[in-house]
């Protein structure tokens, strides 16, 4: 088995022993499923250029051991796109958690930690607003600034209560706190699916505010801050600023965010003596959904600088029409477009149907 597991395996059931005694039926287990298959049509010349493809999959497995102790195991599905493997289908751990719950106490309600492979404060939190994984990675998790599970322990709470469950029934906002929420936590920083190249600790942490519960209750504004290394032997600086506004509603859902920083999670944006280079970036995403039946449109927009250098690196645009089942499955057709800055200005254009199914 591959080192990488077996210590995500060891934390979890050597952290805590009591896990080992649970006797309970594989009836109780929670399962659920999560996978995305496309069609891709490129509009470039290139020798394949139209495939279908699994893009993702993602299997958990959760089991409440008491009502303040539950384990999730998901296994992330992809397929394997270098090497002597390439081509095949292969399974790492997403994420390989004990989660443990708290009595709320002042303003913090339904307080959690969670220590093993395990959530990063921003990009849960945003993934809760843009329910569209399957159109591709969110922004600062594709360029790999940030990462969405790691190594280490996270701490979150909803701050003053939750919202009232009629609201909670018509957005199903996943982080509905009464006046928002808090995620903070240490990682190795590589992200789940890299090794640790060095002895530094990343810490990252985020606070979303709902300041209007009352008169607009699906507005929020979020700050984030990550603060460590880049993950390579040589350990760049790294620090990342980052802000967001964000609203949910039945019928229209946005957000908005910016960051600013000097290097990145993973030690890629650096000089050839290996110096962190200042980024900057920002991304919007929204979604549509005018009619009574389930058919929403989407829009998503990036772009990605040197601040450097004063050039923008990458713009993207994304633009589909989605049809949403009751259990959140998903058929998308969009059009995305890249325009990278190097040497000159390229573009790559695709056509893109998707099933998103849950399970």
């Amino acid at each position: 088995m591959n080192i990488k597991y077996t210590g995500a395996i060891l934390v979890v059931f050597l952290c805590f022993p009591f896990c080992a005694s649970a006797q309970q039926s594989v009836s109780d287990l929670g399962f659920s499923g999560q996978f995305f298959f496309s069609y891709e049509r490129l509009f470039e010349d290139q020798a394949v250029n139209n495939v279908f493809a699994m893009r993702r999959g993602y299997i958990t497995f959760r089991k409440d051991l008491s009502p303040y102790a539950q384990i999730r195991f998901t296994q992330d599905v992809t397929v394997d796109q270098e090497g002597d493997g390439e081509g095949d289908i292969e399974l790492r751990l997403k994420y390989a958690l004990v989660k443990l719950r708290a009595n709320s106490w002042g303003i913090f309600t339904k307080p959690s930690v969670e220590i093993g492979v395990v959530h990063r404060p921003w990009l849960d939190f945003e993934q809760g607003v843009n329910d569209y994984r399957a159109q591709g990675s969110m922004f600062l998790d594709e360029k790999r600034i940030l990462s969405s599970a790691d190594y280490g322990v996270t701490f979150s709470t909803l701050l003053g209560g939750e919202m009232d469950e009629e609201y909670q029934e018509r957005v199903q906002s996943s982080f509905a706190g009464r006046y928002g929420s808090l995620s903070m936590g240490i990682y190795n920083g590589g992200g789940y699916s890299s090794l640790e190249e060095n002895n530094n600790k990343l810490l990252e942490g985020r606070l979303s505010i709902r300041p209007l519960p009352d008169i607009l209750p699906g507005f929020q504004t979020s700050f984030t801050g990550a603060l460590g290394k880049g993950n390579i032997p040589d350990s760049p600086e790294f620090w990342l600023a980052s802000s967001a506004l964000s609203f949910e509603s039945e019928k229209f859902i946005t957000l908005l965010q910016g960051f600013y920083s000097t290097g990145d999670a993973a030690g890629r944006f650096v000089t050839p003596m290996l110096e962190p280079l200042d980024l900057m970036g920002w991304s919007t995403f929204t979604e549509l959904k005018p009619f009574r039946f389930p058919v929403s449109f989407i829009f998503r927009a990036d772009e990605f600088l040197n601040r450097d250098s004063g050039i923008w690196r990458e713009r993207s645009g994304v633009a589909g029409i989605a049809y949403r089942f009751k259990n959140s499955s998903k058929i998308l057709v969009d059009v995305n477009q890249t325009w990278t800055n190097g040497v000159s200005v390229s573009t790559f254009r695709r056509l893109e149907i998707i099933t998103e199914i849950r399970f």
